[in-house]
């Protein structure tokens, strides 16, 4: 008898999973550990079919993100016809897309309680804090960079200096969240390490974009917990004595935003979408890497107002949606989004149970972030792609498990 299927009979493939998924999870801001983290998920997702054909546990595609996933994935298809570069798109879109929707619903599937939604939590907070040690120790004391350096600038090529900001300020909300509900001295103490970790991380990254999205969601945080108030004076105290304080004013991030060159990039891929305003040049994202492919569009803008350099990438989450699947392909994304808003909305606003609504806020705020961020980086591959995809699907965990709560308090009354 084979004794793969009666090992995982025996043992029970939910645990199995588990591990792979959440390693690939803890993975995902290191570089240059990308074997490890194929491994994981294609172990994730072979054991997953594994427990499926040996019947030991379901797997459902149940969301309100599965009809605008299934939208995008078709439109994204048809454009292989019409892309710029055709081998690209059928790669990316499997790499940048199927992948990223596959490792969505392994998530939900797996973490799909109060008490695994924890050990997600747990998994990317640890990731992160680990994330920042390494980083941290590695740039300032082992290559002996100044303090006053933008951590990772161009020294991590895997993970840039502005994801690097993507990743830690969900940990920080992550955190935050799960120092709220903890009781135990121990493990507040051990969270608030973390946190503090994170900040630093965060603030020495010097990135204007991060501050400003972590700066938003701590004041809407603020609104339903006053003591968030007393966490952004110590941001503004610790940024105030480390060498980062020009870049990091007010006035510096709003002059920042007046003159980012970001709205140069903009003039040149707008003259692309002027010329494949429906389907776009195709889903892949090496589509417009081609300086060539670029030129004759930066030549079209006015030399007043376009970057001295061409610059492949727009950085920007919906002008780069806009350039590789139009018009059309930019509604389904909104779409997706308008789903996501609406249930995290609706999660954040249940007046019945508080760890459904604190979880909602801190989802919802996690969400906004990103978002943020999203406006002034490339953020649709990498470390970066994944985690939206875990905001997604911490989303829809949560989003299911009040649905599911509430089927099943019926069915309880009348057995009762």
């Amino acid at each position: 008898m084979n004794r793969i299927p009666t090992l995982l009979k025996n043992h029970g493939i939910p645990s199995w999973i588990f591990a792979p998924i959440a390693g690939f999870i803890f993975l995902n801001p290191f570089p240059h550990v990308t074997a490890l983290k194929e491994i994981s998920f294609y172990a994730a997702v072979g054991l997953m079919c594994g427990a499926i054909a040996l019947k030991r546990t379901s797997f459902r595609f149940t969301s309100p993100l599965t009809v605008p996933f299934l939208l995008i994935f078709v439109w994204s298809s048809t454009g292989i016809f019409f892309a710029v570069d055709k081998a690209n798109t059928i790669h990316d879109l499997y790499a940048h897309f199927i992948k990223y929707v596959a490792m969505y619903y392994l998530i939900v599937n797996i973490f799909d309680s109060r008490v695994r939604l924890t050990a997600l939590t747990w998994t990317i907070i640890l990731s992160t804090a680990a994330f920042c040690i390494w980083s941290v120790s590695y740039f300032y004391l082992f290559l002996g960079h100044p303090i006053g350096q933008q951590l990772g600038v161009e020294v991590f090529k895997e993970i840039p200096t502005n994801i690097i900001g993507i990743v830690t300020v969900f940990g920080i909300l992550l955190s935050l969240q799960m120092l709220s509900l903890e009781s135990r001295t121990r493990h507040k103490i051990a969270i608030i390490l973390m946190l503090a970790l994170m900040v630093l991380a965060t603030l020495l990254t010097q990135t204007r974009s991060t501050f400003l999205a972590l700066f938003c969601v701590l004041v809407i945080l603020s609104l339903r917990n006053r003591r968030m108030l007393i966490f952004i004076v110590m941001i503004v105290i610790l940024i105030s004595i480390l060498p980062i304080k020009n870049r990091l004013t007010p006035s510096a991030i709003l002059d920042k935003l007046g003159r980012d060159p970001r709205i140069s990039i903009s003039y040149t891929y707008i003259e692309v979408i002027k010329e494949f305003p429906v389907h776009g040049i195709g889903f892949g994202l090496q589509s417009y890497a081609g300086v060539d492919f670029l030129k004759k569009y930066h030549d079209r803008v006015d030399p007043a107002k376009r970057t001295a350099d061409i610059i492949t990438a727009p950085h920007n989450f919906f002008i780069d949606i806009l350039v590789r699947l139009g018009i059309i392909g930019l509604a389904l994304y909104l779409y997706a989004l308008y789903k996501a808003v609406m249930m995290v909305v609706k999660r954040a606003m249940d007046k019945e149970d508080l760890f459904i609504r604190n979880w909602g806020h801190t989802l919802f705020c996690a969400l906004v972030a990103f978002l943020i961020q999203g406006m002034f980086e490339n953020v649709h591959s990498g470390p970066a792609a994944i985690v939206f995809y875990v905001q997604l699907a911490m989303i829809t965990i949560l989003w299911n498990m009040k649905r599911d709560e509430l089927k099943a308090t019926p069915r309880a009354e009348v057995s009762a």
